[in-house]
Order: structure tokens, then sequence, then C-alpha cells
């Protein structure tokens, strides 16, 4: 009577669940972030009019537009470590109002400017 092998599908099963508690940790942990609508821009062209506003940008600040050291993600979960693309971009508050926020790597705001 041949037993088959069933330890290879017990490991496969242990070795998933880090991943399963790591991404339920990343939703959880994005629960309160609030959604802004942006756009990735040319350092030169970041505040003029023609470029849309048309990708939803997610940030951990309290404020409804990111302020200077709040971290920017392009979900709605808190990647650790978070891979942001650097550069400028501009945002709309949802308002009247448009900024061109920096970047770095990290998805860290670096800098904050009101279009005018």
């Amino acid at each position: 009577m041949a037993l088959g092998n069933n330890m290879s599908m017990g490991q496969a099963r242990g070795k998933a669940k880090p991943v399963l508690v790591k991404r339920t940790k990343e939703v959880n942990d994005a629960r309160n972030y609030n959604s802004i609508a942006g756009s990735a821009q040319a350092a030169s062209d970041t505040c003029r009019d023609a470029p849309a506003t048309s990708i939803t940008y997610y940030h951990n600040g309290a404020a409804t537009t990111p302020a200077v050291n709040d971290i920017m993600y392009t979900t709605k979960r808190a990647f650790s470590p978070n891979t942001f693309t650097a550069g400028h971009y501009r945002i709309f508050d949802g308002v009247a109002m448009y900024f061109n926020i920096q970047v770095d790597s990290a998805g860290v705001i670096t800098s904050r400017d009101l279009c005018r």
C-alpha cells in the first residue's frame, strides 16, 4: 500500500502563510490612507494646465492633500519597502487647487508647492 507524498503538500501550504499575513497587514495598515488625483510630470511642466490629473495615488498623511514627509503609494496598501517612481507630480486637492510635489524613490514627499 503506497502512502503517497503528502509531505510536499504540507510544506507548500506552510510557505504561503507568511505572504498572506504580510498582505493582510499591508491592507490593514493602509485602511486610513487618503486618495489624491495626480499625474507624473516633467519638472518644468508640473504646473501647466495641459495634462489632466487622472491617476489615483494614496498617502499616509492626516490631511486631504499630502504634506512634506508624507509617503505616497500607487495602491492602497502599505508596501514595505515602497517602490515609488521618483520625480515630480501634479496633484489636485479635489476642490480648486493644484500642487507640484516632488517624491523620492521611497515615496517620501520632499517638497510641495502650490501651482499659481
